[in-house]
């Protein structure tokens, strides 16, 4: 699960803060840019590491459905299997779920951190 988390991770980070640099920081703070940024880069980093959630998937329902015994629980044997019996395409197969789940869920991640942020950073009021 990590060979997808981290680059996951990176890839979610580092399309935030350049989606954020380049658009969001030129205009007013606003909680629907952060969103935007979020939901894009969440978009960016479940796209790009789909491949590994494909393979992973795939390595965990194979002893339950015994679906391929030829994989035999490696990382390696798992993507060669989907490459050429199914072809490049089956690296991007239910990309479009993880994205309708995806996509949201950083949009309201990155809102949430850049509030908490924000509310963590306030100088207390004096009395």
């Amino acid at each position: 699960q990590m060979f997808r988390d981290i680059p996951y991770a990176i890839f979610t980070l580092l399309s935030y803060e350049y989606i954020r640099e380049k658009w969001a920081s030129k205009q007013p703070q606003q909680a629907w840019r952060d969103m935007v940024c979020g939901g894009v880069a969440g978009g960016i980093g479940s796209y790009l590491t789909n491949p590994m959630d494909v393979i992973k998937t795939r390595l965990q329902t194979a002893s339950v459905v015994g679906a391929n015994e030829n994989i035999n629980n490696s990382i390696m044997e798992c993507a060669l299997h989907l490459w050429t019996e199914e072809g490049a395409m089956s690296f991007w197969k239910g990309s479009v779920p993880r994205l309708l789940h995806k996509i949201p869920a950083n949009a309201f991640f990155f809102v949430l951190r850049v509030f908490s942020k924000n509310f963590k950073c306030r100088k207390p009021r004096k009395r």
